[in-house]
C-alpha cells in the first residue's frame, strides 16, 4: 500500500456466494474492504440458524488507490468485475458507506427480499435514466441479469438490468 492518498471506495461484483471469500481475499492483500452482513434466521425442515448474509447481494465495497484496486480483483477467486459508470469504475463516497455502517447498527429496519422475477412480469425500474418506466421481462440472464423491454416511447427500447434495480408490478 504505497498510495495511501487518492483512495476511493468501489464496487467490485462477484459470483454468487462468493463475497466473504472475495472479501477475505482482499483483506489478506492488505487492501481496505467493507462486506456490509446482515443476520438471517435461515429455516430447514429439522431445524433454524441464524447466518450472515451479505447486504447486497454479490457486491463488496474496496477502497482503493489505483493499483490497489487492481491488485484486489487479480487473481481472486469469485471476483468478476469492477462496476463502472460512464466507462470509469463507480466510486461511491465516504457518506454512502457511512450510511450504510449506520443502517447496520439497527438491523432489525433491514430486511433482504428475495425477488423471484421471470419472464414476462410487468416491473418499474427503480434506477438511472429509465427510473420510473415500466416494462416487462423479456429474458433472464442468469440469477441477476434481466432484459426488460420499455414500451412507454412510440417503439419499444430493450435494456439490461439487474434484478436489483426493478420491482414487481402486482
Amino acid at each position: 500500500m504505497t498510495e495511501t492518498h487518492n483512495r476511493n471506495w468501489y464496487v467490485m461484483q462477484t459470483k454468487p456466494r462468493s463475497e466473504i471469500k472475495v472479501f477475505h481475499n482482499i483483506k489478506y492483500r492488505g487492501i481496505d474492504a467493507f462486506l456490509p452482513l446482515v443476520e438471517k434466521v435461515r429455516v430447514w425442515s429439522d431445524r433454524k440458524k441464524k447466518i450472515q448474509e451479505p447486504l447486497f447481494s454479490g457486491y463488496v465495497f474496496v477502497k482503493a488507490s489505483e493499483a490497489e484496486r487492481q491488485s484486489a480483483i487479480r487473481d481472486n477467486s469469485g471476483a468478476l468485475r469492477y462496476i463502472y459508470f460512464e466507462k470509469r469504475p463507480a466510486i461511491v463516497t465516504e457518506n454512502e458507506i457511512s450510511i450504510i455502517k449506520q443502517a447496520l447498527l439497527e438491523p432489525d429496519k433491514i430486511s433482504i427480499e428475495e425477488k423471484h422475477i421471470k419472464r414476462g412480469d410487468i416491473v418499474t425500474v427503480n434506477y438511472g435514466i429509465f427510473k420510473g418506466m415500466n416494462g416487462y421481462v423479456n429474458e433472464i440472464r442468469g440469477n441477476y441479469k434481466l432484459t426488460v423491454n420499455l414500451e412507454e416511447f412510440s417503439y419499444s427500447i430493450s435494456i439490461i438490468l439487474n434484478s436489483n434495480e426493478v420491482s414487481l408490478i402486482i
